[in-house]
C-alpha cells in the first residue's frame, strides 16, 4: 500500500494491467481515492487498493475492471475514513 502522503490531484489510478481507472481527485480521510471516472462522475476506491506509484501514476493490485466494477463498495458512504 502507498500512503496517503504520495498522492496528488490529477495523478491518473491504472490497474496491474496498465489500463486507466481514473484520474484522483482527492484523498478521504487518508482511507480512500476519490476518483474522476471516465464517465466523468466521482467514485471512490479503499487506499489499500493502491500498491506503488510507477512514474506519476497510481497502480492498483487488481485489473482496471474489476476496480470500476467495485467502484464505491468497499467503504460505505458516510463511514468514518479518519
Amino acid at each position: 500500500m502507498i500512503d496517503a502522503d504520495e498522492v496528488r490531484p490529477g495523478m491518473p489510478v491504472v490497474g496491474c494491467d496498465g489500463l486507466q481507472v481514473g484520474v484522483v481527485r482527492a484523498v478521504e480521510g487518508r482511507a480512500r481515492l476519490q476518483l474522476t471516472g471516465a464517465d466523468g462522475a466521482y467514485h471512490f476506491l479503499p487506499l489499500t487498493d493502491a500498491v506503488r506509484i510507477a512514474g506519476q501514476s497510481i497502480v492498483l493490485g487488481r485489473h482496471a475492471a474489476d476496480a470500476i466494477g467495485s467502484f464505491d463498495e468497499d467503504i460505505p458512504a458516510g463511514e468514518d475514513t479518519t
